[in-house]
């Protein structure tokens, strides 16, 4: 048999090799590249929902151990996410609102009552821009921005520019006044939308109108990170019965609740199932495992309410300086990254902007009050917050740990949170003797922050004209001396 024998010219064997070497260059090339690639590409930023109630205090939800009222989508998560028991806040509207976009403290901002004072007839007062909010610190970092709700932070006649002049690239806000009228917050809101102003029918529920937003945004935008941020209408007054979920809401009544407190709560399971049509559009959407949802409120419960846990009853506290007036819930929920269950350690609504900041990997702004409490909700180690201060128009002031208060005045209380009633107690401190030092370390401490003034001098902010908590002070302390 004969074999045919091929012989290769030397220079088509160099070529050859030069090709195979190439090509395998080239392959390695590629493999590495992107393996490098993967090895620094970051994990897609989380997309934040930040919810916040208007007038509710703690106190008002199952989960916190409210007793009639009926809240199952917030109450499923808390059970899903982290919880906070000692969550603080302002006691009124807008200093909340200037706190947690800002990480601000009020005597810093100057924002230390409602915007909408009648010693403002020229409507000037306003959230400063130049004064960073977490809406601009996300927006500049390529998250889609959006807000819907309540903004009370400055007039929209007056400043056009709210809110996108504060990083917001889409906004639907319930207009409080227009043309010196004040406009409805719930049937037939106006509203200040995009640039527009929008005057709404009858058959609008306005807290309806405001989700829808949040949940268009969210689907629009469900291919990017993005940021929501909707401060709610609900629950504040005036009292009103939504349309539907009466017979949710009472399902828990006692027959002897009061009218009032009937109409609240058929508002709280409102809000509630608000929360749940956003939880449920994330879920939706596929984006369950990289959305934070927060939920809070704004301050405590209108004093004319009256909250029931089991057996203890607990009058509303806004407007006041005490724990039913800046005691507030706070259930933050990221399927995966938040271990489930209570958190002990103390927050402020202050540092929702360095949190947020941290939770997204972006910088921490060094120039804020505010502190990134990142770990507690991602259950590692870190530094927590060990005091927590506030400052009210009027020049009231307190601070407290998580076990006393010291007020401006000298009242000084100890507030153990082992139970509600020693937690809301307002019984001050007679004998002092063992707590000598606690007090020391507290009004150095108030001391101090009560030498905080104004960042500048290039806005003015037209006080209420109440005197803040100063009737309440003297009210308090009246009722001490009294023995009652």
């Amino acid at each position: 048999m004969l074999h045919t024998i091929r012989i290769h010219h030397p220079k088509q064997i160099s070529r050859a090799h030069a090709l195979v070497a190439l090509i395998l260059t080239l392959l390695f090339f590629v493999s590495s590249v992107e393996q490098t690639t993967a090895a620094q590409s970051p994990e897609r930023q989380p997309n934040i929902i930040l919810i916040m109630a208007d007038d509710l205090g703690a106190e008002s939800l199952g989960c916190y151990g409210n007793s009639v009222y009926s809240t199952p989508h917030l109450d499923s998560m808390a059970a899903e996410g982290a919880w906070f028991e000692n969550a603080f806040t302002t006691p009124v509207c807008s200093p909340t609102r200037a706190m947690i976009l800002t990480g601000l403290y009020p005597n810093r901002t100057g924002i230390l009552e409602r915007l909408d004072s009648p010693l403002d007839r020229e409507r000037t007062n306003r959230l400063p821009v130049h004064l960073q909010t977490f809406g601009q610190l996300f927006r500049s970092a390529g998250y889609a921005t959006a807000i819907s709700g309540k903004w009370h932070l400055g007039d929209f006649q007056s400043h056009p520019d709210q809110p996108a002049s504060h990083g917001f690239d889409e906004y639907c806000l319930w207009v409080q006044y227009w043309d010196g009228q004040r406009r409805s917050r719930y049937y037939a809101p106006h509203n200040w939308e995009n640039g527009e102003y929008k005057a709404h029918s009858k058959d609008v529920f306005g807290p309806d109108y405001y989700c829808q937003f949040i949940l268009d945004f969210i689907e629009r935008n469900r291919d990017r990170p993005f940021l929501a941020y909707y401060p709610m209408n609900l629950v504040h007054g005036p009292l009103i019965e939504p349309p539907d979920l009466k017979e949710l809401a009472r399902s828990q009544f006692p027959d002897d609740l009061r009218t009032n407190e009937q109409k609240f709560g058929h508002m709280v399971t409102y809000m509630d199932a608000i929360v749940g049509r956003i939880l449920s559009k994330v879920k939706e959407l596929g984006l369950d495992e990289r959305t934070i949802v927060i939920f809070t409120g704004d301050n405590g419960c209108a004093s004319s309410l009256e909250s029931r846990l089991g057996s203890f009853r607990l009058k509303g506290g806004k407007r006041t300086m005490n724990e039913a007036g800046t005691r507030v819930p706070f259930i933050a929920r990221w399927p995966g990254k938040f271990p489930t269950g209570k958190r002990d350690s103390m927050l402020s609504l202050m540092d929702m902007l360095p949190t947020l900041a941290a939770l997204a990997g972006l910088p921490v702004p060094s120039d804020i009050d505010g502190l990134d409490l990142s770990h507690t909700l991602l259950g590692k180690l870190g530094a927590d917050r060990q005091y927590f201060e506030m400052a009210f128009e009027g020049d009231v002031y307190f601070v407290r740990d998580k076990r006393f208060r010291l007020h401006e005045d000298g009242r000084f209380y100890d507030v153990p949170v082992n139970s509600n009633e020693s937690r809301y107690s307002m019984e001050a401190l007679v004998n002092e003797s063992e707590q000598i030092e606690a007090r020391k370390r507290l009004q150095a401490r108030l001391s101090a922050y009560m030498q905080i003034q104004k960042r500048d001098d290039s806005y003015r902010i037209f006080p209420f004209g109440t005197g803040g908590d100063a009737f309440k002070n003297a009210q308090d302390g009246a009722r001490q001396r009294a023995g009652k």
